[in-house]
Order: structure tokens, then sequence, then C-alpha cells
């Protein structure tokens, strides 16, 4: 295999380069630091899709880790059992996540539960299992439906 050359652009470089890694905070070792960084607890997340799947997983090991946790979904979704079933760091916010409406409302429950908003992760989605075109029945794939997938997953 052929060795990875570094590649000089003209011009002045965008980023400079650091001399050196950024120290972590007085009194805390670099081990201790990095930690640190990758801990959640104390936290506050916005789950999307918290009801199941990846989203449900997320929600559980956040709260195992001690992070508080608003767990939005569909208000026909689980959530608000499972909610309940983690205790008093998870809030169920029954959600459409295409709707800023309900959104925004979701927002609002994570500033009132819990007073802020550190984080969110967004494992909302749906999917859909059709061909983009069905030459046996000279269909092809519907665009709202496809609309909609985009707009929930993404």
């Amino acid at each position: 295999p052929s060795p990875i050359l570094p590649v000089s652009l003209p011009g002045p470089s965008p980023v400079p380069p650091r001399s050196s890694p950024v120290p972590p905070p007085a009194g805390i070792g670099r081990t201790a630091a990095m930690a640190a960084i990758r801990s959640v607890k104390g936290l506050v997340a916005l789950v999307t899709g918290g009801g199941s799947g990846l989203g449900r997983a997320t929600v559980e090991r956040l709260v195992q880790r001690e992070a508080r946790v608003v767990l939005l979904d569909l208000p026909t979704s689980n959530g608000g059992q499972l909610a309940q079933e983690l205790g008093d760091h998870c809030a169920f916010a029954p959600a459409d996540v295409t709707s800023p409406k309900e959104v925004g409302a979701a927002l609002a429950v994570a500033q009132k539960q819990f007073g802020r908003l550190d984080l969110a992760v967004n494992c909302a989605g749906i999917g859909i299992a059709v061909k983009t075109y069905n030459s046996k029945k000279d269909k092809v794939h519907d665009l709202e439906d496809f609309q909609r997938v985009i707009n929930v997953s993404v």
C-alpha cells in the first residue's frame, strides 16, 4: 500500500495548527478530564423516538448513567409508561416530530421538569418498503409517502 502523504494547498491554512493539545482544567488530570467529557451524569437530554427501538435503548442508557431525559414520542406510543417505569429522571413529552408546535411543547417540558436542555438525540424514524417503480403494477412510489419518511427521519 502507498503511504498517505500530507497535501499542501496554496494560500493560508483555514485552521491554524495548534502547538499543543488543550490542557485539562486545573486540578484535573488528563484521564479524569476525558472521562468527564464522556460522562452524561447530570445532563438533560431530549430523545426523539424514545418509546421504542434505538430511542428506548438510548433513554434507558442515559437514565442509567444518571442523566435526566425528556422522552419524546407519539402520544400513541408506550413512552408514558416507559417514563413512569424509569422514575423521576425521565419525563414523557407526547409529540409528533414533524410538528413545530408539539416539539416546542416538548422543549417546554424539559424547561419545566429539569430547568434546561443540554443535548438532543434524534432517534425518531420511519420507513416504508415499496419499490420506486413497480413494473408489475405500473405504479410509481408515492411522493407523499417518501416525503413523510424524510420529514420524520431527518
